[in-house]
């Protein structure tokens, strides 16, 4: 578990974040940022956001020292507890910096400074008690076009509808809408607001977290193993591509992709659901913060087809289903991806069908330079993973960058798993 937990916090925020208890230092927010009196705040916002490598990017607003606003790109993740901010964010806002390592990083590292108050529209989000970090760089991580991570700890106390269909998210005071689509039960972490619902499928029911800061639906590899054994001609793939794809880690590269027929919630049916079977201690770690043990978690791959409600104060969600999904995600070139720094792109994998390459004439560490017509660095790694797409049988010309030369490559798409 000491070993994991570094890696794992390097790997994905939602899976990077380590329980932080919140500093003292950094004072009371100024009076303007107090939240409004309960007669000025509004009963309901709606706000429109968009997808990025299945991830949801909203805008927020912030007020800097001199009263002045301060817009921000945060992305939505309900598998973290901790507000992350941008380090020069951080500093317009007047927050206590901490040491960062120099030349950016992976890391976030907590500031001793309170939360600072959010805004969706005009409602103020509770952020009281909420751990408080700073990313070192422009975004909050590696490869997310956002200035702030916006965690399941500031909506906990609200009615949230993340409309996947309509690219809206609404945050009500409880009470405020009438819920509608499939009921399913969740257990909440009162503290950290993460929470789980439980999911049957193959004979055997298990408790899984609902983390829409996931591109894609991550689950112990103890499942998946049983999942093989019941179902030997069932396809597998090694190697994490597509949404599947979060940071692009070791682990990742080495996770087992499968597809599961059908997950039920309750009365809801998933069918045909992309999983990336990992390390069982991610999901030790991942449980701590949750309402309870989890054996995975849901993630944005099966949550973008539908119109999920959450209603945090009475554990409760509830689904409705959109139109038929656009089940391209994972036909394309199989390469797991690292975002750098410098917004280039490392080869972290080349996912393998049976013991061979899906992909010739790629080897780990490359450098992607172009995906097409695409320049790779400095695009959004949607952006990327969009250019690798297309139709089995496909391919697409990549450039890579190996030991100080430039290598063209003819790579095919292929349907994974």
């Amino acid at each position: 578990m000491r070993r994991l937990r570094p890696l794992v916090y390097s790997a994905a925020i939602s899976l990077l974040t380590i329980q932080a208890g919140v500093g003292t230092a950094g004072g009371s927010p100024p009076p303007s940022l107090q939240p409004a009196a309960p007669e000025r705040q509004p009963l309901s916002v709606t706000l429109p956001f968009t997808l990025d490598h299945n991830r949801m990017m909203i805008d927020v607003d912030f007020e800097r020292p001199d009263g002045t606003e301060r817009k921000a790109r945060a992305w939505v993740d309900t598998g973290t507890e901790s507000l992350i901010l941008a380090e020069p964010l951080a500093r317009e806002l007047g927050l206590d910096i901490p040491a960062l390592p120099q030349g950016g990083g992976a890391h976030s590292v907590e500031s001793r400074s309170p939360a600072p108050l959010v805004r969706l529209g005009d409602l103020t989000l509770d952020s009281a008690g909420t751990p408080l970090r700073i990313f070192p760089g422009a975004h909050v991580m590696l490869g997310v076009p956002a200035e702030v991570h916006l965690p399941a700890s500031v909506l906990r106390h609200l009615h949230v509808v993340f409309d996947y269909p309509s690219s809206r998210l609404t945050a009500a005071k409880p009470g405020s809408l009438k819920p509608r689509g499939v009921p399913v039960p969740c257990r909440v972490n009162r503290e950290t607001g993460l929470f789980l619902v439980d999911a049957t499928f193959d004979g055997e029911t298990v408790s899984l977290g609902v983390d829409n800061g996931s591109a894609g639906t991550w689950i112990s590899n103890l499942v998946t193993a049983r999942l093989k054994t019941r179902h030997p001609e069932w396809p597998v793939t090694i190697g994490a591509v597509g949404s599947a794809n979060f940071f692009g880690f070791g682990f990742e590269a080495a996770g087992t992709l499968m597809r599961l027929p059908e997950l039920r919630l309750g009365d809801l049916r998933l069918l045909d659901i992309a999983l990336l079977g990992l390390d069982q201690r991610l999901f030790d770690w991942y449980s701590q913060k949750s309402a309870g043990t989890v054996a995975g978690f849901l993630g944005g791959n099966v949550l973008k087809s539908f119109r999920l409600e959450v209603d945090w104060p009475n554990g409760m969600t509830y689904w409705e289903a959109g139109p038929d999904r656009d089940d391209r995600d994972l036909d394309i070139v199989g390469l797991t991806l690292r975002p750098g720094p410098d917004d280039s792109f490392t080869v972290a994998g080349v996912a393998t069908r049976d013991g061979r390459a899906t992909v010739g004439g790629v080897q780990t560490g490359d450098r992607l330079v172009r995906v097409g017509s695409l320049e790779a660095t400095g695009a959004r790694m949607g952006e990327v993973e969009d250019a690798l797409r297309g139709s089995p049988g496909d391919t697409r010309t990549l450039v890579l960058h190996r030991e100080g030369r430039r290598v063209t490559v003819e790579a095919r798409v292929t349907r994974f798993p």
